[in-house]
């Protein structure tokens, strides 16, 4: 697991955003010609993002080929040529009116059911401005790593800045070349009360709850055995009200309120224990995740990386190995209650009965 984490951490702080800045008064760009896309017959096997929509079709986003589109009949590949703004995607986001949202390293594409627009980044004036919290803003990542999260509030497509905490300053003093920022954001996630969490390269975590932006960091949430960062990949809160955060040896309890202090607005929290038999690294049931959901019964399930895909139903931690070599990377339950998992390189699979199997176009039934 090790070496593979390292390999991770280098993809995503090679890969940087190259989309120039945009100015606030700048008008949208205009919307990209309505293409078909290409029905092709197999997925890129480096799917790192799955989504279900409103309609029951399916979104798999790919590390280099674009995202693909799966009715249950046919599957059809959608990249630059046919109006996704980059081909590296990161994030598959929906609005209430069932527009699909792509985030890659080089921007964000709706998709209106249609055809793609290429949405402006919109930088703004000054630190505070374009945070806001509605329920219906979508909260999308482009660039990991390298930038803010960004926000879209229906009219423009807003790139917030995290303030400095002194985890970052201390990065940047220790590593004033590193090819990524320690702010950069690597997950985004909504607590039950619709406030948002923000998980960074090596500045902690943030909660935004539409006023004040709170800040965490726990060095051992994210420095692996060998010593190196595996930033914050993964915030999740179980039906308990517990946040489980990047890895497996705690869970934490976080009060709503925050300590203010002259710089930082601090989150209050406790840490208990996680899984059972976690507590040392070389425990049977210490794993870093990349990826949490809760089942419709309760429990968690967890892409671990090497380690494949995880269940713990309250009491027992279920290994699901995912097939040999594979890095399991994200972590999906759809509408009929099916898991899935995306990763690395060897593309996507589903949970049927016991075991994991890989996905193809022809291996499911068409959801109507």
């Amino acid at each position: 697991m090790k070496s593979t984490l390292l390999i991770l951490l280098a993809l995503s702080a090679c890969t940087c955003c190259t989309s120039s800045p945009s100015q606030e008064k700048l008008p949208a760009l205009p919307e990209s010609p309505l293409i078909t896309g290409q029905v092709v017959t197999e997925l890129d096997p480096r799917i790192w993002c799955i989504h279900q929509d409103q309609t029951g079709n399916y979104w798999f986003g790919s590390n280099g080929n674009g995202v693909y589109h799966f009715d249950g009949k046919q599957l059809v590949q959608y990249t630059r040529d046919e109006g996704l703004h980059g081909n590296q995607v990161r994030d598959i986001e929906e609005d209430d009116d069932g527009n699909i949202f792509v985030g890659t390293f080089t921007g964000v594409s709706k998709f209106d059911g249609q055809g793609f627009t290429r949405l402006q980044i919109v930088e703004p004036s000054s630190p505070e401005k374009g945070w806001a919290l509605s329920p219906k803003d979508v909260w999308l990542l482009c660039d990991a790593g390298q930038n803010g999260v960004l926000r879209y509030d229906g009219e423009k497509l807003w790139r917030l800045r995290l303030p400095s905490n002194p985890a970052a300053e201390a990065f940047r003093a220790q590593f004033p070349g590193a090819p990524y920022s320690a702010s950069g954001v690597y997950s985004i996630a909504k607590d039950r009360r619709g406030h948002v969490w923000m998980g960074t390269a090596n500045a902690g975590i943030y909660r935004y709850d539409g006023q004040t932006l709170a800040w965490m960091y726990e060095e051992k949430l994210t420095t692996t055995p060998s010593g190196g960062a595996f930033g914050i990949r993964s915030i999740f809160e179980d039906r308990s009200g517990a946040f489980w955060i990047c890895n497996t040896r705690q869970r934490f309890q976080i009060a709503l309120g925050a300590k203010q202090t002259p710089e930082h607005s601090l989150l209050q929290y406790k840490s208990v224990v996680g899984l059972p038999s976690s507590q040392t690294d070389t425990a049977n049931h210490f794993s870093f995740f990349l990826c949490m959901l809760e089942d419709q019964e309760g429990a968690l399930w967890m892409a671990c990386g090497s380690n494949g895909a995880w269940k713990f139903d309250g009491k027992t931690v279920t290994h699901y190995p995912i097939a040999e070599g594979a890095y399991a990377y994200s972590i999906y339950n759809d509408q009929q209650e099916q898991i899935w998992v995306g990763t690395l390189d060897h593309g996507v699979y589903r949970l049927n009965g016991d075991a994991f199997q890989r996905f193809g176009p022809t291996s499911i039934p068409a959801y109507r």
